[in-house]
Protein backbone atom coordinates (compact mmCIF):
# COMPACT_ATOMS: atom_id res chain seq x y z
CA UNK A 1 0.00 0.00 0.00
CA UNK A 2 1.55 3.66 -1.07
CA UNK A 3 2.47 5.48 2.07
CA UNK A 4 0.15 8.85 2.30
CA UNK A 5 2.45 12.35 1.04
CA UNK A 6 2.63 14.53 4.34
CA UNK A 7 3.91 18.06 1.88
CA UNK A 8 5.36 19.64 5.82
CA UNK A 9 5.65 23.59 5.01
CA UNK A 10 8.62 24.56 7.08
CA UNK A 11 10.50 27.80 5.35
CA UNK A 12 12.25 28.40 8.31
CA UNK A 13 15.06 25.89 8.23
CA UNK A 14 18.23 28.54 8.40
CA UNK A 15 19.35 28.05 11.77
CA UNK A 16 18.71 25.99 15.24
CA UNK A 17 17.45 28.62 16.74
CA UNK A 18 13.34 28.09 17.46
CA UNK A 19 11.23 25.15 17.42
CA UNK A 20 10.96 24.81 13.45
CA UNK A 21 13.54 21.89 12.99
CA UNK A 22 12.20 20.09 15.65
CA UNK A 23 8.55 20.09 14.36
CA UNK A 24 9.78 17.65 11.46
CA UNK A 25 10.69 14.55 14.11
CA UNK A 26 7.61 15.85 16.07
CA UNK A 27 5.86 14.84 13.05
CA UNK A 28 7.89 11.87 12.35
CA UNK A 29 6.87 10.24 15.11
CA UNK A 30 3.18 11.51 14.77
CA UNK A 31 2.99 9.98 11.81
CA UNK A 32 4.86 6.84 11.19
CA UNK A 33 3.08 5.44 8.43
CA UNK A 34 3.28 8.40 5.90
CA UNK A 35 6.35 9.83 4.09
CA UNK A 36 7.26 13.05 5.37
CA UNK A 37 8.23 15.32 2.52
CA UNK A 38 9.57 18.88 3.83
CA UNK A 39 9.63 21.97 2.02
CA UNK A 40 11.99 24.87 2.89
CA UNK A 41 13.21 27.62 1.39
CA UNK A 42 16.64 28.68 -1.11
CA UNK A 43 18.57 29.75 2.12
CA UNK A 44 18.19 26.14 3.96
CA UNK A 45 21.50 25.55 5.85
CA UNK A 46 21.07 22.52 8.01
CA UNK A 47 22.05 20.10 6.15
CA UNK A 48 24.21 18.25 8.62
CA UNK A 49 21.87 18.45 10.87
CA UNK A 50 18.96 17.05 9.58
CA UNK A 51 20.37 13.46 7.99
CA UNK A 52 17.81 10.95 6.61
CA UNK A 53 15.31 13.50 6.14
CA UNK A 54 13.68 14.47 3.03
CA UNK A 55 14.36 18.38 2.51
CA UNK A 56 13.67 20.50 -0.72
CA UNK A 57 15.02 23.81 -1.05
CA UNK A 58 11.69 25.20 -3.38
CA UNK A 59 10.24 28.52 -2.22
CA UNK A 60 11.91 31.85 -2.76
CA UNK A 61 13.14 34.20 0.04
CA UNK A 62 10.61 37.16 0.59
CA UNK A 63 11.63 40.21 0.80
CA UNK A 64 10.57 40.93 4.40
CA UNK A 65 7.61 43.44 5.00
CA UNK A 66 6.53 45.47 7.92
CA UNK A 67 3.38 45.63 10.05
CA UNK A 68 2.25 48.61 7.79
CA UNK A 69 2.86 46.42 4.58
CA UNK A 70 0.34 43.98 5.76
CA UNK A 71 -2.17 46.24 6.80
CA UNK A 72 -2.16 47.72 3.36
CA UNK A 73 -4.56 45.76 0.78
CA UNK A 74 -1.54 45.53 -1.88
CA UNK A 75 -0.13 42.22 -0.63
CA UNK A 76 -3.47 40.89 -0.15
CA UNK A 77 -5.29 42.00 -3.30
CA UNK A 78 -8.48 40.51 -4.57
CA UNK A 79 -8.85 42.30 -7.50
CA UNK A 80 -10.34 39.48 -10.70
CA UNK A 81 -7.83 39.23 -13.36
CA UNK A 82 -8.97 40.65 -16.69
CA UNK A 83 -11.60 37.67 -17.90
CA UNK A 84 -11.02 35.53 -15.15
CA UNK A 85 -13.19 34.38 -12.21
CA UNK A 86 -9.89 33.67 -9.45
CA UNK A 87 -8.37 36.61 -7.75
CA UNK A 88 -4.92 37.39 -9.27
CA UNK A 89 -2.01 36.69 -7.08
CA UNK A 90 -0.08 39.27 -5.67
CA UNK A 91 3.35 39.88 -7.19
CA UNK A 92 4.92 39.27 -3.75
CA UNK A 93 3.32 35.55 -3.69
CA UNK A 94 3.52 34.71 -7.59
CA UNK A 95 6.81 32.59 -7.04
CA UNK A 96 5.86 31.17 -4.05
CA UNK A 97 2.54 29.98 -5.23
CA UNK A 98 3.90 28.75 -8.62
CA UNK A 99 7.08 26.51 -6.09
CA UNK A 100 4.22 25.21 -4.04
CA UNK A 101 2.30 24.25 -6.95
CA UNK A 102 5.41 22.67 -8.87
CA UNK A 103 6.07 21.09 -5.45
CA UNK A 104 1.83 19.16 -5.42
CA UNK A 105 2.71 18.44 -9.13
CA UNK A 106 6.16 17.02 -8.58
CA UNK A 107 5.34 14.90 -5.61
CA UNK A 108 1.48 13.92 -7.27
CA UNK A 109 0.19 15.01 -3.89
CA UNK A 110 -3.28 14.14 -4.39
CA UNK A 111 -6.66 14.90 -2.15
CA UNK A 112 -6.08 11.62 0.27
CA UNK A 113 -2.37 13.36 1.14
CA UNK A 114 -2.00 16.51 3.07
CA UNK A 115 -0.58 19.99 3.62
CA UNK A 116 0.74 20.47 6.64
CA UNK A 117 2.31 24.28 8.13
CA UNK A 118 2.73 24.21 12.02
CA UNK A 119 4.14 27.65 12.06
CA UNK A 120 2.05 29.36 9.69
CA UNK A 121 2.47 32.80 9.45
CA UNK A 122 0.73 35.62 6.97
CA UNK A 123 3.16 35.10 4.14
CA UNK A 124 2.16 31.47 4.19
CA UNK A 125 -2.13 31.75 5.05
CA UNK A 126 -1.91 33.96 2.18
CA UNK A 127 0.11 31.61 -0.56
CA UNK A 128 -2.03 29.26 0.38
CA UNK A 129 -5.15 31.35 -0.24
CA UNK A 130 -3.73 32.47 -3.29
CA UNK A 131 -3.10 28.04 -3.95
CA UNK A 132 -6.18 27.16 -3.99
CA UNK A 133 -7.81 30.18 -5.51
CA UNK A 134 -6.08 28.91 -8.63
CA UNK A 135 -7.12 25.68 -8.71
CA UNK A 136 -8.67 24.30 -11.62
CA UNK A 137 -9.92 20.82 -9.71
CA UNK A 138 -10.24 19.18 -6.37
CA UNK A 139 -7.46 16.91 -6.91
CA UNK A 140 -5.14 18.55 -4.24
CA UNK A 141 -4.11 17.57 -0.75
CA UNK A 142 -6.04 19.51 1.53
CA UNK A 143 -3.98 21.86 4.45
CA UNK A 144 -3.78 22.44 8.04
CA UNK A 145 -2.60 25.36 9.19
CA UNK A 146 -1.40 25.60 12.82
CA UNK A 147 -1.41 29.57 14.05
CA UNK A 148 0.56 30.14 16.93
CA UNK A 149 0.02 34.16 17.21
CA UNK A 150 -2.78 36.71 16.80
CA UNK A 151 -0.41 38.35 14.92
CA UNK A 152 -0.18 36.13 12.08
CA UNK A 153 -3.98 37.50 11.25
CA UNK A 154 -4.30 41.02 12.88
CA UNK A 155 -3.04 42.58 9.46
CA UNK A 156 -5.13 41.22 7.16
CA UNK A 157 -8.08 43.33 5.33
CA UNK A 158 -11.73 42.27 5.49
CA UNK A 159 -11.37 41.42 2.31
CA UNK A 160 -8.50 38.94 2.57
CA UNK A 161 -10.54 37.72 5.65
CA UNK A 162 -13.33 37.02 3.88
CA UNK A 163 -11.24 34.92 0.93
CA UNK A 164 -9.88 32.57 3.86
CA UNK A 165 -13.00 31.95 5.62
CA UNK A 166 -14.18 30.84 2.40
CA UNK A 167 -11.42 28.26 1.67
CA UNK A 168 -12.46 27.20 4.99
CA UNK A 169 -16.28 26.74 3.95
CA UNK A 170 -15.23 25.00 0.87
CA UNK A 171 -12.71 22.31 3.00
CA UNK A 172 -9.49 23.66 1.11
CA UNK A 173 -7.92 24.47 4.47
CA UNK A 174 -8.49 24.00 7.86
CA UNK A 175 -6.75 25.90 10.84
CA UNK A 176 -5.95 25.06 14.67
CA UNK A 177 -3.84 26.76 17.46
CA UNK A 178 -2.31 25.50 19.72
CA UNK A 179 -3.63 26.95 22.92
CA UNK A 180 -7.28 27.38 24.13
CA UNK A 181 -6.76 31.31 24.89
CA UNK A 182 -6.00 31.64 21.49
CA UNK A 183 -8.48 29.77 20.25
CA UNK A 184 -10.94 31.90 21.98
CA UNK A 185 -9.40 34.94 20.76
CA UNK A 186 -9.59 33.87 16.80
CA UNK A 187 -13.10 32.92 17.15
CA UNK A 188 -14.50 35.90 19.08
CA UNK A 189 -12.22 38.75 17.49
CA UNK A 190 -12.41 37.70 14.00
CA UNK A 191 -14.99 35.46 13.28
CA UNK A 192 -12.76 32.53 12.41
CA UNK A 193 -13.66 28.96 12.49
CA UNK A 194 -11.06 27.25 14.49
CA UNK A 195 -11.06 23.23 13.98
CA UNK A 196 -9.38 22.05 16.92
CA UNK A 197 -5.96 22.25 18.99
CA UNK A 198 -2.99 21.03 17.54
CA UNK A 199 0.36 20.27 19.98
CA UNK A 200 3.34 19.44 19.12
CA UNK A 201 6.43 18.01 21.40
CA UNK A 202 9.73 19.72 20.91
CA UNK A 203 12.67 18.74 21.84
CA UNK A 204 10.99 16.06 24.72
CA UNK A 205 8.83 13.59 23.80
CA UNK A 206 5.91 12.63 25.91
CA UNK A 207 6.99 9.60 28.11
CA UNK A 208 10.38 10.21 27.15
CA UNK A 209 11.23 10.55 30.80
CA UNK A 210 10.37 8.23 33.60
CA UNK A 211 7.79 9.41 35.76
CA UNK A 212 7.70 7.60 38.89
CA UNK A 213 11.44 8.29 39.58
CA UNK A 214 11.92 11.78 40.40
CA UNK A 215 15.30 13.37 41.20
CA UNK A 216 15.34 14.00 44.80
CA UNK A 217 17.57 17.26 45.51
CA UNK A 218 18.96 17.74 49.08
CA UNK A 219 19.77 20.80 50.85
CA UNK A 220 23.49 21.14 49.70
CA UNK A 221 22.45 20.68 45.84
CA UNK A 222 22.81 23.60 43.52
CA UNK A 223 19.71 23.87 42.25
CA UNK A 224 19.84 24.95 38.34
CA UNK A 225 17.03 27.45 37.09
CA UNK A 226 16.74 27.31 33.22
CA UNK A 227 16.43 30.31 31.05
CA UNK A 228 16.29 28.40 28.06
CA UNK A 229 15.58 29.23 24.24
CA UNK A 230 16.58 31.86 22.32
CA UNK A 231 16.43 34.99 23.80
CA UNK A 232 14.19 37.90 23.23
CA UNK A 233 12.92 41.19 24.92
CA UNK A 234 9.15 39.78 25.09
CA UNK A 235 10.69 36.38 26.72
CA UNK A 236 11.86 39.22 29.46
CA UNK A 237 15.55 38.55 29.05
CA UNK A 238 15.71 42.04 30.25
CA UNK A 239 14.31 40.81 33.93
CA UNK A 240 17.41 38.53 34.42
CA UNK A 241 19.51 40.87 36.06
CA UNK A 242 16.50 42.28 38.19
CA UNK A 243 15.37 38.84 39.37
CA UNK A 244 18.92 37.96 40.06
CA UNK A 245 19.43 40.66 42.47
CA UNK A 246 16.71 39.65 44.58
CA UNK A 247 17.34 36.17 44.10
CA UNK A 248 20.68 36.78 46.01
CA UNK A 249 19.32 39.17 48.70
CA UNK A 250 16.36 36.48 49.18
CA UNK A 251 18.20 33.76 49.63
CA UNK A 252 20.22 35.47 52.39
CA UNK A 253 17.29 35.91 54.81
CA UNK A 254 16.75 32.34 54.17
CA UNK A 255 19.99 30.59 55.50
CA UNK A 256 22.02 31.98 52.96
CA UNK A 257 23.44 28.26 52.24
CA UNK A 258 21.23 27.61 49.21
CA UNK A 259 23.01 26.86 46.23
CA UNK A 260 21.47 28.77 42.87
CA UNK A 261 23.02 29.02 39.15
CA UNK A 262 21.15 30.81 37.10
CA UNK A 263 21.78 29.16 33.25
CA UNK A 264 21.16 31.76 30.46
CA UNK A 265 21.15 31.43 26.97
CA UNK A 266 22.66 34.32 25.44
CA UNK A 267 22.20 35.20 21.69
CA UNK A 268 25.46 35.71 19.74
CA UNK A 269 23.81 38.85 17.96
CA UNK A 270 22.91 40.71 21.72
CA UNK A 271 25.96 41.27 22.79
CA UNK A 272 24.85 44.48 24.72
CA UNK A 273 22.09 42.74 26.61
CA UNK A 274 24.25 40.16 27.72
CA UNK A 275 26.87 42.75 29.07
CA UNK A 276 24.10 44.84 31.03
CA UNK A 277 23.18 41.84 32.47
CA UNK A 278 26.95 41.07 33.48
CA UNK A 279 27.25 44.40 34.73
CA UNK A 280 24.57 43.53 36.99
CA UNK A 281 25.25 40.85 38.19
CA UNK A 282 28.92 41.91 38.95
CA UNK A 283 27.30 44.70 41.39
CA UNK A 284 25.36 42.14 43.40
CA UNK A 285 27.76 39.28 43.30
CA UNK A 286 29.36 40.37 46.74
CA UNK A 287 26.15 39.73 48.35
CA UNK A 288 25.71 36.35 47.88
CA UNK A 289 28.45 34.26 46.00
CA UNK A 290 26.20 31.07 46.56
CA UNK A 291 23.68 32.67 43.90
CA UNK A 292 25.17 32.82 40.03
CA UNK A 293 24.62 32.95 36.47
CA UNK A 294 26.32 30.78 33.33
CA UNK A 295 26.08 32.27 30.14
CA UNK A 296 25.70 29.70 27.19
CA UNK A 297 25.01 30.26 23.43
CA UNK A 298 22.14 29.97 21.72
CA UNK A 299 21.18 28.09 18.67
CA UNK A 300 22.35 24.24 20.06
CA UNK A 301 21.80 21.04 18.06
CA UNK A 302 18.22 18.85 19.80
CA UNK A 303 20.96 16.52 21.39
CA UNK A 304 22.92 19.46 23.35
CA UNK A 305 19.88 21.43 23.98
CA UNK A 306 17.88 18.03 25.59
CA UNK A 307 20.63 17.65 27.40
CA UNK A 308 21.04 21.32 28.96
CA UNK A 309 16.75 20.77 29.44
CA UNK A 310 17.17 17.72 31.25
CA UNK A 311 20.15 18.90 33.37
CA UNK A 312 18.41 21.93 34.94
CA UNK A 313 16.21 21.57 37.94
CA UNK A 314 13.66 24.64 37.29
CA UNK A 315 12.71 26.61 34.38
CA UNK A 316 12.12 30.54 34.44
CA UNK A 317 9.75 32.07 31.54
CA UNK A 318 9.47 35.84 32.87
CA UNK A 319 7.53 36.16 29.68
CA UNK A 320 5.74 39.63 28.53
CA UNK A 321 2.01 38.72 28.65
CA UNK A 322 1.04 41.36 25.85
CA UNK A 323 2.92 38.78 23.83
CA UNK A 324 2.13 35.66 25.14
CA UNK A 325 -1.19 36.14 26.55
CA UNK A 326 -2.84 34.24 23.82
CA UNK A 327 0.27 32.30 22.38
CA UNK A 328 1.96 29.27 23.48
CA UNK A 329 5.80 28.40 23.79
CA UNK A 330 7.74 24.87 22.94
CA UNK A 331 9.43 25.63 26.25
CA UNK A 332 6.61 24.68 28.30
CA UNK A 333 5.73 21.49 26.00
CA UNK A 334 9.61 20.93 26.85
CA UNK A 335 9.48 21.80 30.25
CA UNK A 336 6.33 19.62 31.33
CA UNK A 337 7.49 16.81 29.31
CA UNK A 338 11.29 16.51 31.37
CA UNK A 339 9.34 16.83 34.29
CA UNK A 340 9.93 20.40 35.33
CA UNK A 341 8.84 22.48 37.65
CA UNK A 342 8.42 25.97 35.91
CA UNK A 343 8.26 29.75 37.17
CA UNK A 344 6.51 31.81 34.77
CA UNK A 345 4.70 35.37 34.36
CA UNK A 346 0.98 35.31 35.74
CA UNK A 347 -1.93 35.64 32.47
CA UNK A 348 0.30 33.56 30.21
CA UNK A 349 -1.48 30.90 27.97
CA UNK A 350 -1.12 27.30 28.20
CA UNK A 351 -2.72 27.59 31.36
CA UNK A 352 -3.96 23.85 31.41
CA UNK A 353 -0.33 22.95 31.06
CA UNK A 354 0.71 25.10 34.42
CA UNK A 355 -2.05 24.37 36.60
CA UNK A 356 -1.23 21.26 37.90
CA UNK A 357 0.24 22.06 40.80
CA UNK A 358 4.13 22.07 39.03
CA UNK A 359 4.15 25.64 38.42
CA UNK A 360 4.53 28.98 40.00
CA UNK A 361 3.28 32.78 38.21
CA UNK A 362 4.73 35.81 39.35
CA UNK A 363 4.42 39.56 38.29
CA UNK A 364 7.20 41.49 39.69
CA UNK A 365 11.20 41.04 39.65
CA UNK A 366 11.08 40.15 43.44
CA UNK A 367 7.84 37.49 43.31
CA UNK A 368 9.84 35.67 40.44
CA UNK A 369 12.94 35.48 42.77
CA UNK A 370 10.20 34.52 45.49
CA UNK A 371 8.74 32.05 43.63
CA UNK A 372 12.26 30.13 42.90
CA UNK A 373 13.00 29.75 46.51
CA UNK A 374 9.82 28.58 47.03
CA UNK A 375 9.78 25.83 44.73
CA UNK A 376 14.04 25.14 45.43
CA UNK A 377 12.48 24.68 49.09
CA UNK A 378 9.76 22.41 48.48
CA UNK A 379 11.07 20.43 45.21
CA UNK A 380 9.94 16.81 46.07
CA UNK A 381 6.27 18.00 46.40
CA UNK A 382 6.34 20.02 42.91
CA UNK A 383 8.35 17.22 41.04
CA UNK A 384 6.01 14.86 42.20
CA UNK A 385 2.95 17.39 40.74
CA UNK A 386 4.88 17.33 36.95
CA UNK A 387 3.74 13.74 36.16
CA UNK A 388 0.16 14.47 36.05
CA UNK A 389 0.83 17.97 33.66
CA UNK A 390 3.28 15.56 31.46
CA UNK A 391 0.21 13.22 31.37
CA UNK A 392 -2.26 15.97 30.04
CA UNK A 393 0.35 16.91 27.27
CA UNK A 394 0.35 13.11 26.45
CA UNK A 395 -3.65 13.26 25.88
CA UNK A 396 -3.00 16.91 23.90
CA UNK A 397 -0.64 15.30 21.77
CA UNK A 398 -2.73 12.05 21.44
CA UNK A 399 -6.07 14.37 20.25
CA UNK A 400 -4.07 16.27 18.08
CA UNK A 401 -2.93 13.10 16.07
CA UNK A 402 -6.59 12.66 15.35
CA UNK A 403 -6.57 15.78 13.16
CA UNK A 404 -4.37 14.45 10.57
CA UNK A 405 -6.15 10.85 10.89
CA UNK A 406 -9.47 12.14 10.53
Amino acid sequence: MTARKILLVQPQLSSLDGHEHTQISAHDMMLPDDRIIVLTRFDFALADQMTGVEIYPVFPLLAKSGAGDRQSKKPHNSNKESGSSKPSVPERYLSYVEALSAAVRRFEAGPTDLLIVPSAGPDEIAVLVAFYEQLEDAQAPRAILRLLSEDVVSGFPASFMERLHACCRAGRLSLHTETPELRQRLEEHYGLAIAGQFNLPCTIFADEVDHAKPPHLSDDDEIKVGVLGRQRAEKGSYRIAGILKHLRQLALQGNGKQKIRIVYQAVRSKRMRRLMIEFADRLSAGRNANVTIQYLESGMSKESFRKLLLDVDILLLPYDTKRYRYSGSGIIMDGVFALKPIVHSRGMAMQELLSHGNAESATSDREFAEKILKIASNYDLYKQSTGAAAAYAGQLLDKSAEIFRN
